[in-house]
């Protein structure tokens, strides 16, 4: 694994690039500093895939994304082996001209984050910028000295100083060290960009070390550098999202595990705002990334084979699902299943496990992807079959589950991103009425009906309530235990007796149609006298 920030990005981008067009495909993970939007009733059964896109929606637009784990697994020639090349991205976006971004941070989920030995120093001292396409737009429409500005007032005087008082000795060619080093490549060149706007003869770059060294030059040598050098700043700030670019140019298979909310605060981040509706959503996402493989959704539709193969699979959590397929039973269910390593040069791992780190969990989420897809796709192969699978043969297998992303606590399992949303799984929703004069409480009931099954309560008024329930078990549970109580009656939902908006809709559209019928009826009779 490496630890990419600002101060190696641009010495590892080219690496990065050349294994994620080298991969088979790529596994991604997020980190971000908030999960619960203030007012917001988190995930709920009741939710639809629209309705938890407008959750997920605000959650994206108002926290944002810390650090971000890519691992491009590349398979190795003639060998039944891949190899895995994990990245860590510190991101922390950067102000320039009207860009300033504003985030918000929520304490449970920064504790997190230390619990896990998350690098704040990093993030905010070494985190790379990034920024969206409307972002970016709005910066190539100011003039570059506006990127320029917010460089220290006194700095700039003083080169302004030494400068003005060396130009007037001095012919083409002539250089002069700046007593400035700095290792803060945007501020350097934010620096650089003034003092080259005040004095229209010099040219400036800097030293190994950081520092800024001024050269006097031609008015054409001057016009061919700007030429050369055109848009620094702005490729600069763009920073992360140039991988995120790449990743989009390849085509390459996208892998996550409940991945949902990493696409939308990728989407978010950058791309564009997320829209407005949930299908233009889907089709941006899809439009982006063909191929995307949600691990969790295919942990849940592999893992009653799993069991029956002698897996003990009790859990579809990442590092549950990793341990049971890394053991001597899980890498030998199967016929040629492959040597799954990290590169060489990327030993951290292979002596530590640091869940929840963005890169580590990203090659977790890759690793666990190879030993399912491999496991399906060698249910069709005979004993006899010598060669191993190749890639194309291990994706084909798990395209029934591809681009369909799992959904935690909501009214359908999982969203398709390339076609319809499947229909709800879920039981009827239940009516509750208290009888008698007693009111309602959301948390009470949720209480007393959790014993039978997983449940979310909603308070339609002090005495009536919507209730889902997770299970047709419980349910029918419910029903049963709630049939002859004393405080509370249980109905299955039905929209016509038990929705005001409804009912009261139905009746005026009966009294209009009774008042068109009085009409007719007797507007005729009185044409007829």
């Amino acid at each position: 694994m490496v630890d990419v920030t600002r101060y190696n990005f641009d010495e590892l981008l080219p690496e990065v690039k050349a294994h994620i067009e080298a991969s088979s495909f790529v596994a991604l993970d997020t980190e971000f500093t908030g999960l619960h939007v203030e007012g917001s009733t988190g995930n709920s059964l009741f939710d639809s895939p629209d309705l938890r896109y407008e959750k997920l929606k605000q959650l994206a637009s108002q926290f944002t994304v810390c650090q971000i784990g890519l691992c491009a697994f590349v398979k190795e020639p003639k060998k039944n082996s891949y190899v895995g090349h994990a990245y860590n991205f510190y991101l922390f976006p950067r102000s320039c001209a009207d860009i300033d971004a504003r985030f918000l941070c929520q304490a449970s989920s920064l504790e997190f984050l230390v619990q896990h030995n998350f690098d704040f120093n990093r993030l905010f001292y070494d985190g790379i910028s990034y920024m969206n396409t409307t972002q970016e737009k709005s910066l190539k429409e100011q003039p570059v000295i506006e990127m320029a500005r917010g460089v220290d007032e006194d700095m700039l005087k003083h080169c302004h100083t030494v400068i003005a008082e060396w130009l007037p000795s001095t012919i083409e060619g002539d250089k002069l060290p700046l007593d400035v080093t700095l290792s803060d490549k945007f501020v350097s060149l934010q620096l650089q960009t003034m003092l080259r706007d005040y004095f229209p003869v010099i040219w400036t770059n800097t030293s190994a070390t950081g520092q800024v060294i001024v050269k006097r030059v031609s008015e054409e040598s001057r016009k061919e550098l700007e030429k050369a050098t055109e848009n620094r700043l702005l490729e600069y700030i763009l920073g992360f999202t140039h991988v995120f670019r790449i990743l989009v140019e390849s085509k390459k298979p996208l892998l996550g595990h409940n991945m949902v909310t990493d696409l939308l605060f990728v989407h978010e981040k950058f791309h564009n705002p997320l829209p407005d509706k949930f299908s233009d959503f889907k089709k941006a996402i899809h439009t982006l990334f063909p191929q995307v493989v949600d691990t969790k959704h295919l942990s849940f539709k592999l893992k009653k084979e799993l069991i029956e193969k002698g897996l003990p699979v009790t859990s579809t959590g990442l590092d549950q699902l990793y341990q049971n397929l890394c053991s001597d039973k899980g890498r030998f269910l199967v016929l040629h299943s492959p040597y799954i390593e990290l590169s060489q040069n990327q030993c951290k791992y292979k002596d530590s496990h640091p869940l929840h780190e963005a890169a580590y969990d990203a090659y977790l989420c890759g690793y666990v992807f190879l030993r399912l897809a491999h496991f399906q796709a060698a249910k069709k192969i005979s004993a006899t079959v010598s060669s191993p699978l190749g890639f194309r043969a291990i994706l084909d297998a798990v395209k029934p589950w591809m681009n369909k992303l799992n959904l935690i606590r909501a009214n359908v399992p999982y969203i398709n991103l390339a076609g319809p949303d499947p229909p709800s799984r879920r039981p009827r929703l239940l009516y509750v009425s208290a009888i008698g004069m007693s009111t309602l409480s959301a948390s009470k009931l949720a209480e007393e009906f959790s014993i039978y099954s997983s449940v979310d309560v909603q308070l339609v008024d002090k005495r009536n309530a919507l209730l889902a329930v997770s299970t047709y078990g419980g349910c029918k549970d419910i029903m049963r235990a709630f049939k002859d109580h004393k405080t509370l009656r249980v109905k299955h939902y039905n929209v016509f007796q038990h929705s005001r908006p409804v009912r009261y809709t139905l009746w005026g559209a009966i009294a209009v149609l009774g008042a068109a019928c009085l009409w007719t009826l007797f507007g005729d009779q009185g044409k007829v006298r």
